[in-house]
């Protein structure tokens, strides 16, 4: 069966170390399209973190946005489908790590809330983070806790897509454990190395990031496939890291660049070029070869 939709990771897949698009990754995109074949974006980026980079490659179409929660028209940034946290849930999340002197990050939908973070806490914003919102085009918002009056409290805990913060690797392993245990199976539960500067990741700094338990790229990848009519073994994928495990593992397709994580490239069932190597160019170039 042949492909009609490509879906690629951006940091560490099709984003080389510069933060930068290929030139032949970009020509193999235009290829995939004149060819008939889709091509969307599925990151950890929140839609404005993404939004700049998708709008200039693609210009149209949809990415799917932090780490599986959300689909985005590339072009207006409407969010076409989206998967929240419950309110519950978020505001277990946020006491939690403010229990053990962490800040929480509670990222929004945007295109509901008006912003995209709501920082809860006292303690300080980390230096990978700084440098984050500094390159990004994101707004933020801070309050030292969440408020005790219900009606602004929902204010506070709606729209919220994913709930994290920015630490030591030792201490987010074990703030990732106590929530796993406090509300096991409800919660999707991830964290790896930050990006601490364009296209390098923090070796002790690590990103601790909570969904709703059925946030997976995958899962959204099902949807879009859906809303498309696809059968999802038209679906090739081309990731690197924690969160291309599922649609790397689930799809008939998939291609794991040299640079990925051991254990996720055990999940792919075929390898592509480093991401400094243009990876997609390879990975289109297999699919048009095959057709």
């Amino acid at each position: 069966m042949g492909c009609r939709i490509l879906v690629t990771d951006l940091d560490g897949t099709l984003l080389d170390r510069s933060g930068s698009v290929s030139i032949k990754n970009r020509e193999a995109i235009g290829l995939a399209r004149d060819a008939g074949i889709e091509v969307v974006f599925a990151t950890g980026r929140s839609w404005l973190e993404c939004r700049g980079i998708s709008q200039d490659v693609l210009g149209a179409g949809v990415v799917i946005s932090a780490g599986g929660a959300a689909l985005h028209d590339v072009a207006s940034g409407r969010c076409e489908e989206r998967i929240v946290i419950s309110h519950d849930l978020v505001s277990h999340c946020t006491e939690s790590l403010i229990r053990h002197g962490h800040l929480a990050h509670l990222l929004k939908d945007s295109t509901q809330a008006g912003y995209d973070y709501l920082l809860v806490g006292d303690a300080q914003l980390d230096a990978a983070s700084r440098w984050w919102f500094g390159v990004h085009p994101v707004t933020t918002r801070s309050v030292a806790q969440l408020n005790g009056d219900a009606t602004e409290r929902a204010v506070q805990l709606e729209h919220v897509l994913r709930v994290g913060t920015v630490a030591m690797a030792s201490d987010l392993a074990l703030v990732a454990e106590s929530i796993r245990k406090e509300v096991p199976e409800r919660l999707a539960i991830k964290h790896w190395p930050a990006l601490v500067a364009l296209g390098t990741a923090g070796i002790d700094t690590h990103l601790l990031e909570i969904f709703d338990g059925n946030v997976d790229k995958w899962s959204m990848i099902q949807r879009l496939c859906k809303l498309r009519g696809v059968d999802e073994k038209e679906v090739v994928t081309v990731g690197d890291g924690l969160n291309d495990a599922g649609m790397l593992s689930a799809a008939t397709r998939s291609y794991a660049v040299a640079n990925a994580e051991a254990g996720v490239a055990a999940l792919a069932k075929s390898r592509a070029p480093d991401h400094d190597q243009s990876a997609l160019a390879f990975v289109v170039g297999e699919i048009l070869r095959d057709r």
